[in-house]
């Protein structure tokens, strides 16, 4: 349960923080391009870390690794009150992005040891994204929300010193190795390509829920959708065949995005939250699942896959930020869609030919 509820809190935390981002960017006079840079330099400092620090689990550890990330990130939250124009909050943002970098691979490391559920375990970030997105739209104000973000990781902290240790195997790592990126191209490029069409369209969704008719509130209650379902989904996981999962998972994302399209009033999406929920329990468990089966170096296969979330948001971000300034929202939703197709046609070349 402390694990369990670590991963709640900072899941919480992460979302919260995030969601109305775009919003109040937009408020500090950014236009949708810098929204997207904004978003992007997140994204980029989070790729840095994760990379760094998917490494360090593999050879350091991983309780004090795991200490050092959510102090850090409790501090960087509350600093976020602090920015007052597009610049200082891309600032922000970015060392954010590098607090948060710090400690999911020694999260993940602490679950095989101790030979858990990673679906049930990623359920319940899934749960907590719930939480922060719903939370979010119930409290509002900005400031109140990076100061509850702040509260969750701090106390996340509290539960994680109280932990005991977990023993697993230490190896030595080569910080400038791609070895493990070489061995398992093909799961980090499709989940890349598909999470970074995703990413151009969270980035802008905000702007785009506003066009329909929604408010803050509704915002965050239909943000809510996508991590309640995952929450019940990842849980249902094991056992099954994760290559077909995750083709699954490609499949249902090109219908989300498409069925985004059509949309005339907010309520339109929910159909489409279910189905975005859906492809990504199958996609996170599934990639995660075959990545520690199929590696020695199980920190940095599995912590990689953050590497790619955070480098999708570098790209996704300026795609969707600069498309949908140029095209608008339908164009960037089928642009989308066409990159979890083309996933799934790799996805499945691969595995014909394995």
């Amino acid at each position: 349960m402390r694990l369990n509820s670590i991963q709640f809190f900072t899941s919480a935390s992460m979302m919260m923080s995030i969601m109305f981002i775009p919003l109040l960017a937009e408020e500090m006079g950014a236009t949708y391009t810098q929204v997207g840079i904004i978003m992007s330099v997140y994204g980029a400092c989070l790729f840095f870390s994760s990379y760094i620090f998917s490494k360090a689990a593999d050879a350091w550890n991983i309780k004090k690794l795991l200490l050092l990330g959510l102090a850090c990130s409790a501090v960087a939250y509350f600093l976020q009150i602090f920015a007052y124009d597009p610049l200082s909050l891309a600032l922000l943002r970015g060392l954010l992005g590098i607090c948060v970098g710090m400690y999911p691979a020694a999260f993940i490391m602490h679950i095989y040891g101790l030979k858990r559920s990673i679906g049930k375990f990623s359920s319940f970030g899934a749960l907590g994204w719930a939480f922060g997105f719903f939370g979010a739209g119930l409290i509002g104000d900005l400031d109140l929300i990076f100061i509850v973000s702040s509260l969750m990781v701090i106390l996340s902290f509290i539960i994680a010193v109280r932990m005991p240790e977990v023993q697993v195997d230490k190896i030595k790592v080569n910080y400038f190795s791609f070895s493990t990126i070489k061995n398992n191209w093909s799961i980090y490029l499709t989940f890349f390509l598909r999470h970074t069409g995703a990413v151009g369209c969270w980035t802008i969704f905000p702007l785009y829920m506003v066009s329909l008719g929604a408010d803050k509130f509704w915002i965050g209650l239909l943000y809510t959708i996508n991590p309640l379902v995952q929450f019940f989904i990842m849980r249902r996981l094991d056992g099954c065949n994760m290559e077909l999962v995750v083709k699954a998972g490609y499949l249902l994302s090109i219908l989300a995005f498409i069925t985004l399209v059509p949309a005339t009033i907010y309520y339109h999406i929910i159909p489409s939250m279910f189905m975005v929920a859906l492809s990504w329990s199958f996609l996170f468990v599934g990639s995660t699942e075959l990545l520690l089966m199929r590696n020695k170096d199980k920190a940095t296969a599995a912590g990689y896959i953050n590497s790619v979330i955070s480098l999708s948001m570098i790209t996704g971000a300026l795609l969707g930020g600069t498309l949908s300034g140029m095209f608008g929202f339908t164009a960037l939703f089928f642009v989308a869609a066409g990159l979890s197709f083309v996933s799934l046609m790799i996805s499945h070349i691969v595995s014909s030919n394995a």
